[in-house]
């Protein structure tokens, strides 16, 4: 074979199937005919894993003839004389060109693939950019991302002293970004800077309702279902009796009602398709509610086709009435938790119930079975306490 000119490549046709030719004096050097291009290549066999390999030199046209030759004796040098792949050591290259990266260049790279892949619902979405915008991209803008370290998330942490739980969401996402930094290869894989920097531990799930507040809170229901708040007042009840999330029923249509079966059927929740079977009570609060012609949801707002969009005040003022420290609208989510443990719910039908994806989140509410279990043992303990002669003699 001779030697690979401008004038052989140029005389040499695309074919349906793709073929090489190949130079004469460099060995492995050749250009790819393909139907549509013509592509300079260098084939050798790699002195790390001793595997035949290709890689790619540049395509004609855009690469000469005689710059594809240099590039291939610079490969085979590699090869034969230093005893280095170069398509490791053009990935290399690669991967420090990309952990040069500003952390706002990267983070646009992240937001356009990462929330898809985690398939963050539009109010995930909404929150996150907002923590983005208002703290984590005015800090860490214009820093490469590969040499952000340890101290500068305990430096970014600090701000949140007084705001524990803002400075937990905005730790958990910086984690994410990182790990999926390290994945994509824009930055080292050995450590994540978010990795022991302490993050304040969710609220514990004691915040609950009790019996005697539940019925304190039922009787303000009923009291002020007469204000011209039915509606409202149906989407609390609504919550305290199936413990879904609260985006769960202030967006519920009556198309995801069923009420043959008892049940809701939702086609996109937080963890997905989901169905959440009904009790009484939660029936007779549908059963109650009143139809809106012309509107779809089942709690309407005040626009003509809307759903309710909030009743935290309303909650707010409800607790307050009934003499029960403020607690958040989840709470009520935790309460119906701790009603159905206390009426015997195990925890893996709990989940079910909850519509949790990962029992390991249902498992938060492990405390709520133990205390029940207690009481339980209690009971069956007042047969030890009359037969057993020790507890006489300790009166």
């Amino acid at each position: 074979m001779p030697q690979l000119t401008k004038a052989w490549v140029d005389r040499s046709p695309n074919k349906e199937k793709d073929y090489i030719i190949w130079d004469d004096t460099i060995a492995g050097f050749g250009c790819r005919i393909y139907p549509s291009k013509k592509t300079f290549v260098y084939m050798y066999r790699s002195p790390i894993s001793k595997k035949a390999s290709c890689i790619k030199i540049g395509v004609y046209g855009s690469v000469t003839v005689d710059e594809a030759r240099i590039q291939a004796k610079k490969f085979a040098h590699s090869v034969q004389i230093e005893k280095i792949d170069p398509k490791e050591m053009k990935k290399a290259k690669e991967v420090e060109v990309q952990q040069s990266i500003l952390f706002k260049d990267f983070l646009t790279i992240f937001l356009d693939k990462y929330p898809k892949q985690a398939k963050w619902k539009p109010s995930t979405s909404k929150r996150n950019q907002s923590r983005i915008n208002g703290h984590i991209l005015p800090f860490f803008a214009n820093m490469p991302i590969a040499d952000i370290k340890r101290k500068d998330i305990l430096e970014f942490s600090d701000i949140f002293h007084k705001n524990k739980t803002k400075n937990k969401k905005c730790l958990d996402l910086l984690s994410s970004m990182f790990k999926q930094a390290a994945l994509w290869e824009y930055m080292p894989s050995h450590g994540n800077p978010c990795d022991s920097v302490h993050k304040d531990a969710d609220r514990k799930m004691e915040e609950f309702l009790r019996e005697e507040d539940l019925a304190r809170i039922e009787k303000i229901l009923l009291e002020k279902e007469t204000k011209s708040l039915p509606s409202i007042i149906n989407a609390i009840r609504l919550l305290i009796y199936t413990g879904c999330r609260s985006g769960e029923i202030l967006q519920l249509k009556w198309e995801n009602v069923d009420f043959k079966t008892h049940c809701l059927r939702l086609n996109d929740s937080k963890t997905g398709k989901r169905t959440i079977p009904l009790n009484e009570s939660a029936m007779k609060v549908l059963y109650n509610t009143q139809k809106t012609e012309g509107n779809p949801y089942v709690f309407c707002g005040k626009k003509p086709g809307t759903h309710l969009n909030t009743v935290h005040r309303n909650w707010k003022s409800i607790c307050k009435e009934a003499n029960i420290s403020p607690l958040r609208i989840h709470d009520i989510r935790h309460s119906f938790a701790s009603f159905m443990i206390m009426s015997g719910v195990n925890i893996f039908e709990l989940s079910k119930l909850l519509g949790h994806a990962d029992i390991k989140t249902t498992m938060r509410y492990a405390h709520l079975t133990d205390q029940s279990l207690i009481e339980v043992t209690n009971k069956g303990g007042k047969m030890f306490e009359t037969n057993n002669k020790y507890f006489a003699h300790a009166a």
